[in-house]
């Protein structure tokens, strides 16, 4: 079972790069941008972005924000932290009582991207992103009157996608893509069902080119 389990593991981690990688010349174009991008001076990424998905039948969303690394501008690896926008409605039972509350769901997010197509307006890019946060439950206590968090759990969840970036102007670009959410583990206190289909919307802030318009200056930063 754990040899089992570990394969289906290793298979959702190198899926995009598998997918991306279907005949020997990507394998080599890939390995070739992989030796030597990282040997390149990096310079600052930063996103902005706004993931839909699908909790107990419930379109939600979670925003967040990227900050990473550019290396040689085909792979991005940085750290972005994530929340819901809103939190999901839900139900609680205490001491027999059942209660209305709120799912709050945050985690911040290491990232890896790679970027097969690169021209002045379009960027292709397949990524990976780990979710390591917590989910509780929120809700108001009648016999206390506040508010009380309830059924915290531990949540790492590990995300696929697939993203198209266009450059509207020399400073923002829009993107977008599909991936998919996979819990790897929580525990018993969250019942919502959160692996999910993921769809992305997100908005890229390049700095340097910002920096360069209004002071003239040259910065490490895209």
């Amino acid at each position: 079972m754990i040899i089992i389990r570990t394969y289906f593991l290793l298979l959702f981690f190198l899926f995009p790069f598998s997918f991306y990688c279907q005949t020997n010349q990507q394998v080599g174009i890939f390995e070739e941008d992989f030796r030597t991008s990282f040997k390149t001076k990096p310079k600052l990424d930063i996103k902005l972005d706004t993931r839909f998905s699908f909790i107990a039948a419930s379109d939600i969303r979670t925003t967040g924000v990227k900050l990473g690394l550019s290396f040689n501008s085909k792979f991005k690896t940085g750290l972005g932290y994530n929340r819901l926008i809103s939190p999901s409605k839900s139900s609680i039972i205490k001491d027999d009582v059942k209660y209305k509350a709120d799912l709050y769901y945050e985690y911040i997010s290491p990232y890896l991207e790679y970027i097969y197509h690169n021209s002045k307006k379009w960027e292709f890019n397949i990524s990976i992103q780990f979710g390591v946060g917590r989910g509780y439950y929120q809700y108001f206590n009648t016999l206390t009157e506040a508010k009380e968090k309830i059924n915290q759990s531990f949540i790492l969840s590990y995300e696929p996608s697939m993203l198209i970036d266009y450059k509207i102007v020399k400073w923002v670009g829009l993107g977008s893509g599909i991936g998919y959410r996979l819990i790897l583990y929580k525990n018993k206190n969250i019942s919502e069902h959160l692996t999910s289909p993921v769809f992305i919307f997100k908005v890229k802030i390049y700095l340097g080119e910002i920096v360069r318009t209004f002071t003239g200056k040259e910065i490490q930063a895209e």
